[in-house]
């Protein structure tokens, strides 16, 4: 028994010149932005190095510094670099304080405008407020005229 051979179809669909497969774009890798923006830092904030660094400022100091300076008792929650850098983890240079007290101290060395309440005396915390100045407002220089103020006496 011999069977005819089947013939092949011909393909109606005409192949496409351009093989070539469209690649989609690279992925770009996030830009790091906030606390990890800083070049500066030697040390990943989620490393494990900052985390023993950190949990032994903690121990060795539990309470905020800067609460404890105004008489009050808050655990310490944050480490803190004193002179800004990121870059010296030298334990002179770290300083444990409560989450308000640092992000207040972020605020202020950022530029920002903090305003830190008053004690319970009623007189502002901030030393820096003008009630807290030795020469009061009226008699220091005006800074937009440049000039020194007359103190007249009688």
């Amino acid at each position: 028994m011999n069977r005819p051979k089947l013939k092949m179809l011909q393909p109606r669909i005409k192949m496409i010149e351009d093989t070539r497969i469209k690649m989609a774009p690279p992925l770009r890798l996030s830009k790091r932005t906030g606390r990890d923006a800083d070049p500066r830092r030697t040390l990943p904030l989620n490393g494990a190095a900052w985390q023993r660094l950190r949990a032994s400022v903690l121990a060795g100091e539990p309470l905020c510094r800067a609460c404890a300076q105004r008489g009050q008792v808050e655990p310490a929650t944050d480490v803190d670099h004193v002179s800004g850098d990121p870059s010296d983890n030298s334990t002179d240079n770290l300083c444990p304080l409560c989450h308000s007290c640092h992000s207040i101290k972020t605020a202020m060395d950022q530029g920002k405008r903090v305003s830190l309440g008053c004690g319970l005396d009623g007189w502002p915390i901030d030393l820096r407020h003008p009630w807290n100045a030795k020469t009061p407002l009226l008699l220091r220089p005006d800074p937009r005229r440049g000039d020194e103020p007359e103190i007249t006496s009688g």
